[in-house]
């Protein structure tokens, strides 16, 4: 008794798919190149971190030959395990390389080894033909025909089989694998608190000196009260310049009645001080004035500085008790 085929991870019965759809979709799309790229990259990502595991042993061993303490092996025994995980994820990019580029292997091969389409399609075009002039020719054609399905029969088979090698070696893709995180060295916390916002600081109101019975007699006084520290403010000053506008109001003329004076304070003390008066004189010096002057008692410098003055003038005055 034949047992039935087994599908594969993908669940595919590949037997009961015809050979030209196998080959169409197994040729249709980007091919191997991105697999490739994917190798590529994963072999990079191996070599890096190789240098790390080489750089991170080269700094540890630094530490040990400077740093001496008590405590300084538990330490470096503790920073040593970040070592091992740079070795052991180089590894594992390592593996991952390998799995890629053997899966572009495997496509290659498997598109080589899977029958041309246009055989395929040949081969169906044959069959059928001869179903339709089978019955008319006879014996002849039924051996043709025969062939022909043998033809098909190992077309499908062996397009059946390349998908079937192709799926078991992609197996080894379908299973996930495992990659340990890194080990903690140092507390969560430290790195939280490192990299959590600072708060903003609020400038402190000035602490008072408590108030005590004697302390606003005999001039005590409060004392010096301490000033808050806040941050340096720059002071700016902006220079704006202002228009002042004058206004010029013309003087005007205000009309007075003709014929009478102002009276002007100190005007009866000095009537008073002209009554008392019963002859007033001029100076010799004073020649030279005219008779409105001489009258209204003005005093005037002569014409001409060093000339002689002339003799004083009589008035009509006489002094008390005297003659005219």
């Amino acid at each position: 008794m034949i047992e039935p085929p087994q599908p594969g991870f993908t669940g595919v019965v590949w037997e009961a798919r015809q050979p030209d759809r196998l080959a169409r979709e197994l040729g249709t799309g980007p091919g191997s190149l991105p697999m490739a790229e994917s190798a590529a990259a994963w072999v990079q990502l191996a070599a890096e971190l190789g240098t790390a595991v080489v750089d991170f042993e080269r700094v540890v061993f630094g530490l040990r030959s400077v740093w001496q303490s008590g405590t300084s092996r538990e330490v470096l025994d503790k920073v040593s395990r970040l070592r091992d995980w740079l070795a052991e994820a180089a590894a594992a990019a390592a593996n991952n390389a390998v799995r890629a580029e053997t899966q572009v292997a495997a496509y290659e091969v498997a598109r080589l080894a899977m029958p041309n389409s246009m055989e395929i399609q040949a081969i169906q075009e044959i069959q059928r033909l001869l179903e339709q002039v089978g019955s008319a020719l006879g014996a002849p054609i039924q051996a043709v025909a025969a062939t022909a399905d043998a033809d098909a029969d190992a077309a499908k088979a062996a397009a059946s089989r390349v998908m079937r090698g192709y799926e078991q070696a992609s197996e080894p893709l379908a299973q996930p694998w495992t990659q340990q995180p890194p080990p903690v060295i140092v507390p969560a916390g430290a790195l939280a608190a490192e990299q959590a916002p600072a708060p903003a600081k609020q400038p402190a109101a000035p602490a008072l000196p408590a108030v005590t019975p004697g302390m606003f007699s005999g001039g005590g006084g409060l004392g010096a009260i301490p000033r808050a520290k806040t941050s340096y403010q720059a002071v700016t000053f902006t220079e704006t310049t202002t228009r002042e506008t004058v206004e010029v109001v013309a003087p005007q003329q205000v009309p007075g009645p003709h014929g009478t004076v102002p009276m002007v304070p100190g005007a009866p003390f000095a009537a008073a001080a002209g009554g008392q008066e019963e002859e007033y004189q001029s100076r010799a010096g004073d020649a030279g004035t005219d008779a409105l002057g001489a009258d209204l008692g003005i005093v005037s410098a002569p014409a001409v500085l060093g000339a002689p003055e002339p003799a004083a003038p009589q008035t009509g005055r006489t002094a008390p008790g005297g003659t005219p």
